[in-house]
Protein backbone atom coordinates (compact mmCIF):
# COMPACT_ATOMS: atom_id res chain seq x y z
CA UNK A 1 0.00 0.00 0.00
CA UNK A 2 1.05 3.63 -0.18
CA UNK A 3 0.98 6.63 2.15
CA UNK A 4 1.11 10.38 1.66
CA UNK A 5 1.21 13.07 4.37
CA UNK A 6 1.83 16.06 2.12
CA UNK A 7 1.47 16.69 -1.63
CA UNK A 8 4.34 15.58 -3.89
CA UNK A 9 5.76 13.27 -1.21
CA UNK A 10 4.38 9.74 -1.07
CA UNK A 11 5.71 6.32 -0.08
CA UNK A 12 5.11 2.78 -1.27
CA UNK A 13 5.14 0.23 1.56
CA UNK A 14 6.08 -3.35 0.75
CA UNK A 15 3.67 -5.97 2.18
CA UNK A 16 6.27 -7.35 4.60
CA UNK A 17 6.61 -3.93 6.26
CA UNK A 18 2.90 -3.16 6.80
CA UNK A 19 3.10 -4.26 10.44
CA UNK A 20 5.66 -1.50 11.05
CA UNK A 21 2.93 1.06 10.34
CA UNK A 22 0.24 -0.59 12.46
CA UNK A 23 0.52 1.93 15.31
CA UNK A 24 0.21 4.89 12.93
CA UNK A 25 -2.73 3.41 11.04
CA UNK A 26 -4.57 2.60 14.28
CA UNK A 27 -3.77 5.88 16.09
CA UNK A 28 -7.06 7.73 16.69
CA UNK A 29 -5.23 11.07 16.77
CA UNK A 30 -4.00 10.71 13.17
CA UNK A 31 -6.75 11.28 10.59
CA UNK A 32 -6.96 8.81 7.69
CA UNK A 33 -8.10 9.83 4.21
CA UNK A 34 -8.67 7.56 1.25
CA UNK A 35 -10.34 7.12 -2.11
CA UNK A 36 -12.73 4.17 -1.82
CA UNK A 37 -11.21 3.71 1.61
CA UNK A 38 -13.52 0.78 2.33
CA UNK A 39 -11.37 -1.34 0.02
CA UNK A 40 -8.13 -0.21 1.71
CA UNK A 41 -9.56 -0.97 5.16
CA UNK A 42 -10.48 -4.51 4.13
CA UNK A 43 -7.06 -5.16 2.55
CA UNK A 44 -5.19 -3.85 5.61
CA UNK A 45 -7.52 -5.77 7.91
CA UNK A 46 -6.25 -8.99 6.33
CA UNK A 47 -2.78 -7.92 7.50
CA UNK A 48 -4.04 -7.44 11.07
CA UNK A 49 -4.44 -3.65 10.89
CA UNK A 50 -7.60 -1.85 12.12
CA UNK A 51 -7.59 1.51 10.33
CA UNK A 52 -8.81 4.26 12.65
CA UNK A 53 -10.23 6.90 12.42
CA UNK A 54 -11.86 7.01 8.98
CA UNK A 55 -11.97 10.76 8.42
CA UNK A 56 -12.65 11.39 4.73
CA UNK A 57 -13.25 9.51 1.48
CA UNK A 58 -12.74 11.56 -1.68
CA UNK A 59 -14.78 9.11 -3.77
CA UNK A 60 -17.81 9.55 -1.49
CA UNK A 61 -17.23 13.31 -1.37
CA UNK A 62 -17.35 13.44 -5.17
CA UNK A 63 -20.59 11.46 -5.09
CA UNK A 64 -22.20 13.74 -2.51
CA UNK A 65 -21.24 16.78 -4.61
CA UNK A 66 -22.22 15.22 -7.95
CA UNK A 67 -24.47 12.14 -7.48
CA UNK A 68 -25.08 11.82 -11.22
CA UNK A 69 -23.28 12.44 -14.47
CA UNK A 70 -19.68 11.53 -13.79
CA UNK A 71 -17.33 8.73 -12.79
CA UNK A 72 -16.00 8.94 -9.23
CA UNK A 73 -12.84 6.96 -10.01
CA UNK A 74 -9.51 8.39 -8.85
CA UNK A 75 -8.24 8.47 -12.44
CA UNK A 76 -11.23 10.48 -13.67
CA UNK A 77 -11.34 12.90 -10.74
CA UNK A 78 -7.60 13.54 -10.85
CA UNK A 79 -8.07 14.66 -14.43
CA UNK A 80 -11.35 16.61 -14.10
CA UNK A 81 -10.57 18.24 -10.74
CA UNK A 82 -6.77 18.53 -10.81
CA UNK A 83 -5.96 18.35 -14.53
CA UNK A 84 -3.57 15.45 -13.97
CA UNK A 85 -3.48 12.30 -16.11
CA UNK A 86 -2.88 9.30 -13.83
CA UNK A 87 -0.94 6.21 -14.88
CA UNK A 88 -3.71 3.63 -15.32
CA UNK A 89 -3.46 0.04 -14.17
CA UNK A 90 -3.71 -1.09 -17.81
CA UNK A 91 -0.63 1.01 -18.60
CA UNK A 92 1.15 -1.05 -15.99
CA UNK A 93 -0.08 -4.61 -16.52
CA UNK A 94 -1.95 -4.46 -19.82
CA UNK A 95 -5.57 -5.15 -20.72
CA UNK A 96 -7.54 -8.12 -19.41
CA UNK A 97 -6.76 -11.36 -21.15
CA UNK A 98 -4.21 -14.15 -21.24
CA UNK A 99 -1.37 -11.69 -21.83
CA UNK A 100 -2.18 -9.50 -18.84
CA UNK A 101 0.66 -9.35 -16.29
CA UNK A 102 0.43 -9.31 -12.50
CA UNK A 103 2.04 -6.61 -10.35
CA UNK A 104 4.62 -9.21 -9.31
CA UNK A 105 5.86 -9.23 -12.92
CA UNK A 106 6.44 -5.45 -12.98
CA UNK A 107 9.65 -3.70 -11.97
CA UNK A 108 9.39 -2.57 -8.33
CA UNK A 109 10.24 1.06 -9.14
CA UNK A 110 7.30 1.29 -11.58
CA UNK A 111 4.93 -0.29 -9.06
CA UNK A 112 6.16 2.12 -6.38
CA UNK A 113 5.61 5.14 -8.64
CA UNK A 114 2.12 3.92 -9.54
CA UNK A 115 1.09 3.31 -5.91
CA UNK A 116 2.66 6.54 -4.63
CA UNK A 117 0.84 8.55 -7.30
CA UNK A 118 -2.45 7.12 -6.01
CA UNK A 119 -1.74 8.27 -2.46
CA UNK A 120 -0.43 11.66 -3.58
CA UNK A 121 -3.48 12.52 -5.68
CA UNK A 122 -5.89 11.09 -3.13
CA UNK A 123 -4.55 13.67 -0.66
CA UNK A 124 -4.69 16.50 -3.23
CA UNK A 125 -8.23 15.53 -4.15
CA UNK A 126 -9.22 15.32 -0.49
CA UNK A 127 -7.92 18.83 0.18
CA UNK A 128 -9.89 20.24 -2.76
CA UNK A 129 -13.15 18.33 -2.25
CA UNK A 130 -13.20 18.87 1.53
CA UNK A 131 -13.39 22.62 0.89
CA UNK A 132 -16.22 22.13 -1.62
CA UNK A 133 -18.11 19.89 0.82
CA UNK A 134 -17.96 22.60 3.48
CA UNK A 135 -18.81 25.39 1.02
CA UNK A 136 -21.90 23.55 -0.28
CA UNK A 137 -23.14 22.70 3.22
CA UNK A 138 -22.58 18.94 3.03
CA UNK A 139 -20.28 18.65 6.06
CA UNK A 140 -22.95 17.19 8.35
CA UNK A 141 -24.11 14.73 5.68
CA UNK A 142 -20.53 13.46 5.26
CA UNK A 143 -19.66 13.47 8.97
CA UNK A 144 -22.87 12.05 10.44
CA UNK A 145 -24.16 9.74 7.70
CA UNK A 146 -21.70 8.71 4.99
CA UNK A 147 -18.41 8.38 6.87
CA UNK A 148 -19.70 6.37 9.88
CA UNK A 149 -21.40 3.99 7.44
CA UNK A 150 -18.09 2.87 5.91
CA UNK A 151 -17.03 0.71 8.86
CA UNK A 152 -20.53 -0.78 9.06
CA UNK A 153 -20.30 -1.85 5.41
CA UNK A 154 -16.79 -3.21 5.97
CA UNK A 155 -18.13 -5.42 8.76
CA UNK A 156 -21.06 -6.59 6.62
CA UNK A 157 -18.86 -7.40 3.63
CA UNK A 158 -16.28 -9.23 5.71
CA UNK A 159 -18.90 -11.25 7.59
CA UNK A 160 -20.71 -12.27 4.43
CA UNK A 161 -23.70 -14.58 4.66
CA UNK A 162 -24.03 -18.33 4.98
CA UNK A 163 -26.09 -20.10 2.34
CA UNK A 164 -27.48 -23.61 2.03
CA UNK A 165 -25.85 -24.71 -1.24
CA UNK A 166 -27.54 -28.12 -1.24
CA UNK A 167 -30.93 -26.48 -0.95
CA UNK A 168 -30.19 -24.19 -3.91
CA UNK A 169 -28.84 -27.01 -6.10
CA UNK A 170 -31.91 -29.11 -5.32
CA UNK A 171 -34.13 -26.17 -6.25
CA UNK A 172 -32.13 -25.71 -9.45
CA UNK A 173 -32.94 -29.25 -10.58
CA UNK A 174 -36.65 -28.74 -9.87
CA UNK A 175 -36.76 -25.39 -11.65
CA UNK A 176 -34.79 -26.86 -14.56
CA UNK A 177 -37.50 -29.50 -14.97
CA UNK A 178 -40.19 -26.80 -14.82
CA UNK A 179 -38.38 -24.81 -17.53
CA UNK A 180 -38.24 -27.86 -19.80
CA UNK A 181 -41.99 -28.43 -19.33
CA UNK A 182 -42.66 -24.77 -20.11
CA UNK A 183 -40.60 -24.98 -23.30
CA UNK A 184 -42.70 -27.91 -24.52
CA UNK A 185 -45.87 -25.87 -23.95
CA UNK A 186 -44.32 -22.87 -25.72
CA UNK A 187 -43.28 -24.99 -28.72
CA UNK A 188 -46.80 -26.43 -28.90
CA UNK A 189 -48.34 -22.93 -28.98
CA UNK A 190 -45.75 -21.74 -31.53
CA UNK A 191 -46.09 -24.83 -33.70
CA UNK A 192 -42.31 -25.07 -33.95
CA UNK A 193 -39.26 -25.46 -31.73
CA UNK A 194 -36.98 -22.43 -31.29
CA UNK A 195 -34.56 -20.83 -28.84
CA UNK A 196 -36.90 -19.16 -26.33
CA UNK A 197 -33.96 -17.14 -24.94
CA UNK A 198 -33.23 -15.57 -28.34
CA UNK A 199 -34.97 -12.17 -28.77
CA UNK A 200 -34.49 -12.44 -32.55
CA UNK A 201 -36.15 -15.85 -32.82
CA UNK A 202 -38.89 -14.88 -30.35
CA UNK A 203 -39.67 -11.75 -32.36
CA UNK A 204 -40.02 -13.85 -35.52
CA UNK A 205 -42.37 -16.29 -33.77
CA UNK A 206 -44.61 -13.64 -32.19
CA UNK A 207 -44.90 -11.10 -34.98
CA UNK A 208 -44.22 -13.08 -38.16
CA UNK A 209 -45.43 -16.63 -37.54
CA UNK A 210 -48.24 -15.95 -35.03
CA UNK A 211 -49.02 -12.50 -36.44
CA UNK A 212 -49.59 -10.77 -33.09
CA UNK A 213 -50.49 -7.09 -33.23
CA UNK A 214 -47.59 -4.64 -33.00
CA UNK A 215 -49.79 -1.69 -32.08
CA UNK A 216 -48.20 0.17 -29.17
CA UNK A 217 -45.17 -2.13 -29.11
CA UNK A 218 -41.82 -0.39 -28.77
CA UNK A 219 -39.08 -0.74 -31.35
CA UNK A 220 -35.33 -1.34 -31.18
CA UNK A 221 -32.70 -1.06 -33.92
CA UNK A 222 -33.52 -4.62 -35.01
CA UNK A 223 -37.30 -4.30 -35.00
CA UNK A 224 -40.14 -4.72 -32.52
CA UNK A 225 -39.08 -5.28 -28.91
CA UNK A 226 -39.82 -8.41 -26.88
CA UNK A 227 -38.64 -6.86 -23.59
CA UNK A 228 -40.65 -7.60 -20.44
CA UNK A 229 -42.60 -4.34 -20.57
CA UNK A 230 -43.63 -5.00 -24.17
CA UNK A 231 -44.69 -8.58 -23.44
CA UNK A 232 -46.96 -7.27 -20.66
CA UNK A 233 -48.79 -5.20 -23.28
CA UNK A 234 -49.46 -8.41 -25.23
CA UNK A 235 -51.05 -10.37 -22.38
CA UNK A 236 -54.40 -11.65 -23.64
CA UNK A 237 -53.31 -11.72 -27.29
CA UNK A 238 -52.11 -15.32 -27.19
CA UNK A 239 -51.57 -18.15 -24.68
CA UNK A 240 -47.87 -18.16 -25.51
CA UNK A 241 -47.23 -14.77 -23.86
CA UNK A 242 -47.67 -15.75 -20.16
CA UNK A 243 -45.70 -18.95 -20.84
CA UNK A 244 -42.76 -16.94 -22.21
CA UNK A 245 -42.91 -14.51 -19.28
CA UNK A 246 -42.85 -17.38 -16.78
CA UNK A 247 -40.00 -19.03 -18.70
CA UNK A 248 -37.97 -15.81 -18.47
CA UNK A 249 -38.60 -15.42 -14.76
CA UNK A 250 -37.61 -19.00 -13.95
CA UNK A 251 -34.54 -18.89 -16.20
CA UNK A 252 -33.32 -15.63 -14.68
CA UNK A 253 -33.71 -16.85 -11.10
CA UNK A 254 -32.06 -20.18 -11.93
CA UNK A 255 -29.07 -18.58 -13.65
CA UNK A 256 -28.66 -15.63 -11.28
CA UNK A 257 -29.19 -17.33 -7.92
CA UNK A 258 -29.81 -21.09 -7.90
CA UNK A 259 -26.79 -21.94 -10.07
CA UNK A 260 -24.56 -18.94 -9.35
CA UNK A 261 -24.66 -18.51 -5.56
CA UNK A 262 -23.17 -21.92 -4.63
CA UNK A 263 -20.20 -21.14 -6.91
CA UNK A 264 -19.61 -17.85 -5.07
CA UNK A 265 -19.07 -19.43 -1.64
CA UNK A 266 -15.64 -18.35 -0.38
CA UNK A 267 -13.46 -21.42 0.17
CA UNK A 268 -11.87 -19.91 3.30
CA UNK A 269 -14.95 -18.51 5.05
CA UNK A 270 -17.64 -20.82 3.67
CA UNK A 271 -19.82 -17.75 3.08
CA UNK A 272 -20.86 -15.50 0.20
CA UNK A 273 -19.47 -11.96 0.30
CA UNK A 274 -21.22 -9.15 -1.57
CA UNK A 275 -20.03 -5.57 -2.09
CA UNK A 276 -22.14 -2.63 -0.92
CA UNK A 277 -21.87 0.54 -2.98
CA UNK A 278 -22.28 4.05 -1.55
CA UNK A 279 -21.72 5.96 -4.79
CA UNK A 280 -24.07 4.45 -7.39
CA UNK A 281 -27.69 5.55 -6.99
CA UNK A 282 -28.75 9.16 -7.49
CA UNK A 283 -30.96 9.22 -4.36
CA UNK A 284 -28.46 8.06 -1.74
CA UNK A 285 -29.69 4.49 -1.56
CA UNK A 286 -27.15 1.72 -1.16
CA UNK A 287 -26.70 -0.84 -3.90
CA UNK A 288 -25.20 -4.32 -3.84
CA UNK A 289 -23.09 -6.15 -6.41
CA UNK A 290 -21.03 -9.29 -7.01
CA UNK A 291 -23.56 -10.73 -6.23
CA UNK A 292 -26.56 -8.40 -5.96
CA UNK A 293 -28.31 -9.35 -2.72
CA UNK A 294 -30.88 -6.55 -2.95
CA UNK A 295 -32.67 -7.80 -6.04
CA UNK A 296 -34.00 -11.20 -5.00
CA UNK A 297 -37.78 -11.16 -5.63
CA UNK A 298 -39.99 -11.34 -2.55
CA UNK A 299 -43.41 -11.12 -4.18
CA UNK A 300 -43.10 -14.42 -6.09
CA UNK A 301 -43.26 -17.86 -4.52
CA UNK A 302 -39.93 -18.88 -6.06
CA UNK A 303 -38.26 -15.68 -4.85
CA UNK A 304 -39.43 -16.38 -1.30
CA UNK A 305 -38.11 -19.94 -1.57
CA UNK A 306 -34.68 -18.70 -2.69
CA UNK A 307 -34.51 -16.43 0.37
CA UNK A 308 -34.81 -19.53 2.58
CA UNK A 309 -31.32 -20.50 1.39
CA UNK A 310 -29.81 -17.67 3.47
CA UNK A 311 -29.22 -19.31 6.83
CA UNK A 312 -27.66 -18.55 10.21
CA UNK A 313 -24.50 -20.21 11.47
CA UNK A 314 -24.92 -22.86 14.15
CA UNK A 315 -26.09 -21.32 17.41
CA UNK A 316 -27.26 -18.10 15.75
CA UNK A 317 -30.55 -16.75 14.47
CA UNK A 318 -31.22 -14.51 11.46
CA UNK A 319 -33.46 -11.53 12.22
CA UNK A 320 -35.32 -9.62 9.52
CA UNK A 321 -35.78 -5.99 10.54
CA UNK A 322 -37.20 -3.21 8.40
CA UNK A 323 -39.05 0.07 8.70
CA UNK A 324 -42.77 -0.25 8.07
CA UNK A 325 -43.78 1.76 4.97
CA UNK A 326 -40.90 4.17 5.55
CA UNK A 327 -41.31 6.12 2.30
CA UNK A 328 -45.00 6.78 2.94
CA UNK A 329 -44.18 7.90 6.48
CA UNK A 330 -41.47 10.21 5.14
CA UNK A 331 -43.99 11.56 2.62
CA UNK A 332 -46.39 12.28 5.47
CA UNK A 333 -43.66 14.14 7.37
CA UNK A 334 -42.32 16.15 4.42
CA UNK A 335 -45.76 17.07 3.10
CA UNK A 336 -47.18 17.75 6.58
CA UNK A 337 -50.46 16.33 5.29
CA UNK A 338 -52.71 16.21 8.37
CA UNK A 339 -54.82 13.24 7.26
CA UNK A 340 -51.80 11.14 6.33
CA UNK A 341 -50.11 11.91 9.65
CA UNK A 342 -53.31 11.06 11.57
CA UNK A 343 -53.54 7.67 9.84
CA UNK A 344 -50.01 6.72 10.88
CA UNK A 345 -50.42 8.08 14.41
CA UNK A 346 -53.57 6.01 14.84
CA UNK A 347 -51.70 2.88 13.70
CA UNK A 348 -54.22 2.20 10.94
CA UNK A 349 -53.65 0.32 7.70
CA UNK A 350 -52.60 3.13 5.35
CA UNK A 351 -53.99 1.53 2.19
CA UNK A 352 -57.39 0.61 3.63
CA UNK A 353 -57.82 4.04 5.21
CA UNK A 354 -56.71 5.79 2.02
CA UNK A 355 -59.27 3.79 0.04
CA UNK A 356 -61.99 4.75 2.52
CA UNK A 357 -61.11 8.45 2.25
CA UNK A 358 -60.95 8.42 -1.54
CA UNK A 359 -64.22 6.52 -2.00
CA UNK A 360 -65.97 8.22 0.93
CA UNK A 361 -66.91 4.86 2.45
CA UNK A 362 -66.32 3.24 5.83
CA UNK A 363 -63.19 1.14 6.22
CA UNK A 364 -65.17 -2.08 6.63
CA UNK A 365 -66.63 -1.51 3.15
CA UNK A 366 -63.16 -1.49 1.51
CA UNK A 367 -62.76 -4.60 -0.64
CA UNK A 368 -59.37 -6.19 -1.44
CA UNK A 369 -59.69 -4.84 -5.00
CA UNK A 370 -60.32 -1.27 -3.79
CA UNK A 371 -57.42 -1.57 -1.33
CA UNK A 372 -55.07 -2.71 -4.12
CA UNK A 373 -55.96 0.38 -6.15
CA UNK A 374 -55.33 2.62 -3.14
CA UNK A 375 -51.99 0.90 -2.53
CA UNK A 376 -50.98 1.48 -6.15
CA UNK A 377 -51.82 5.18 -5.82
CA UNK A 378 -50.12 5.54 -2.41
CA UNK A 379 -46.82 4.29 -3.80
CA UNK A 380 -47.38 5.59 -7.31
CA UNK A 381 -47.70 9.25 -6.36
CA UNK A 382 -44.28 9.05 -4.72
CA UNK A 383 -42.86 8.19 -8.14
CA UNK A 384 -44.90 10.73 -10.07
CA UNK A 385 -47.22 8.12 -11.53
CA UNK A 386 -50.09 9.43 -13.63
CA UNK A 387 -53.44 8.03 -14.74
CA UNK A 388 -51.88 6.01 -17.55
CA UNK A 389 -49.47 4.25 -15.19
CA UNK A 390 -52.21 3.51 -12.65
CA UNK A 391 -54.47 2.14 -15.37
CA UNK A 392 -51.74 -0.20 -16.63
CA UNK A 393 -50.90 -1.36 -13.12
CA UNK A 394 -54.43 -2.02 -11.91
CA UNK A 395 -56.52 -2.79 -14.98
CA UNK A 396 -58.65 0.35 -14.53
CA UNK A 397 -59.71 2.38 -17.51
CA UNK A 398 -57.83 5.63 -18.07
CA UNK A 399 -60.82 7.72 -16.94
CA UNK A 400 -61.28 5.61 -13.79
CA UNK A 401 -57.60 5.96 -12.94
CA UNK A 402 -57.68 9.73 -13.47
CA UNK A 403 -60.77 10.03 -11.29
CA UNK A 404 -59.12 7.94 -8.55
CA UNK A 405 -55.98 10.10 -8.54
CA UNK A 406 -58.05 13.31 -8.52
CA UNK A 407 -60.03 12.08 -5.51
CA UNK A 408 -56.79 11.01 -3.80
CA UNK A 409 -55.34 14.51 -4.07
CA UNK A 410 -58.63 16.01 -2.90
CA UNK A 411 -58.42 13.84 0.23
CA UNK A 412 -54.69 14.43 0.74
CA UNK A 413 -54.25 18.00 -0.44
CA UNK A 414 -50.99 18.37 1.49
CA UNK A 415 -49.37 15.71 -0.71
CA UNK A 416 -50.52 17.53 -3.86
CA UNK A 417 -49.12 20.81 -2.55
CA UNK A 418 -45.82 19.13 -1.59
CA UNK A 419 -45.40 17.68 -5.10
CA UNK A 420 -46.24 20.98 -6.82
CA UNK A 421 -43.95 22.98 -4.53
CA UNK A 422 -41.06 20.56 -5.06
CA UNK A 423 -41.34 20.82 -8.84
CA UNK A 424 -41.50 24.62 -8.70
CA UNK A 425 -38.55 24.75 -6.30
CA UNK A 426 -36.56 22.47 -8.61
CA UNK A 427 -37.33 24.75 -11.56
CA UNK A 428 -36.14 27.78 -9.63
CA UNK A 429 -32.95 26.41 -8.03
CA UNK A 430 -32.10 23.47 -10.29
CA UNK A 431 -32.08 20.82 -7.57
CA UNK A 432 -34.08 19.09 -4.83
CA UNK A 433 -32.82 17.83 -1.49
CA UNK A 434 -33.59 15.43 1.34
CA UNK A 435 -34.47 16.35 4.91
CA UNK A 436 -30.77 15.92 5.75
CA UNK A 437 -29.41 18.11 2.95
CA UNK A 438 -28.51 15.53 0.29
CA UNK A 439 -29.04 17.13 -3.13
CA UNK A 440 -29.85 15.96 -6.62
CA UNK A 441 -29.21 18.34 -9.50
CA UNK A 442 -32.00 18.32 -12.12
CA UNK A 443 -30.52 19.79 -15.28
CA UNK A 444 -33.57 18.75 -17.35
CA UNK A 445 -36.26 20.27 -15.11
CA UNK A 446 -36.75 23.18 -17.54
CA UNK A 447 -36.25 21.18 -20.73
CA UNK A 448 -38.34 22.16 -23.72
CA UNK A 449 -38.91 18.47 -24.48
CA UNK A 450 -41.99 17.39 -22.54
CA UNK A 451 -40.91 13.77 -22.07
CA UNK A 452 -37.49 14.76 -20.70
CA UNK A 453 -38.99 17.45 -18.46
CA UNK A 454 -41.58 15.01 -17.09
CA UNK A 455 -38.85 12.53 -16.11
CA UNK A 456 -37.07 15.30 -14.18
CA UNK A 457 -40.35 16.29 -12.50
CA UNK A 458 -40.83 12.69 -11.34
CA UNK A 459 -37.35 12.78 -9.81
CA UNK A 460 -38.19 16.09 -8.13
CA UNK A 461 -41.17 14.37 -6.53
CA UNK A 462 -39.50 11.13 -5.53
CA UNK A 463 -35.91 11.98 -4.60
CA UNK A 464 -36.63 13.98 -1.40
CA UNK A 465 -38.76 11.08 -0.14
CA UNK A 466 -36.62 8.15 -1.25
CA UNK A 467 -33.39 9.96 -0.35
CA UNK A 468 -34.61 10.89 3.13
CA UNK A 469 -35.66 7.27 3.72
CA UNK A 470 -32.20 6.14 2.57
CA UNK A 471 -30.50 8.61 4.93
CA UNK A 472 -32.61 7.38 7.86
CA UNK A 473 -31.71 3.77 7.03
CA UNK A 474 -28.00 4.63 6.89
CA UNK A 475 -28.15 6.37 10.28
CA UNK A 476 -29.95 3.37 11.76
CA UNK A 477 -27.22 1.06 10.46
Amino acid sequence: FSLCAKPEEAYYILPEFISEFKDILEDEKIKKFGHNIKYDIEVLHRSGVEVNPISFDSMIASYVLHPTGRSHSLDNLSFTELRHQMVSITDLIGKKGKNQLSLADIDLSRVADYAAEDADYTLRLTQKLAKEIEKEGFLQLMRDIEMPLIQVLVNMEENGVKIDSRFLLSMSKTVGTDITKLEKKIFKEAGVEFNVASPKQLKEILFDKLGLSTKGIGKTKTGFSTAAGQLEKMIGMHLIIPLIMEHRELSKLKNTYLDALPKLVNSKTGRVHTSFNQTITSTGRLSSSDPNFQNIPIRTELGREIRKAFIASKGNVLISADYSQIELRVAADLSADKKLIEIFKAGKDIHTTTAAFVHNISEDKVTPEIRRSAKAVNFGVLYGMGARGLAQGTGMSHSQAKDFIDRYFTSFSGVREFIDNNIELARAQGYVETKFGRRLQLADINSGVQQIRSAAERLATNMPIQGTAADIMKMAM
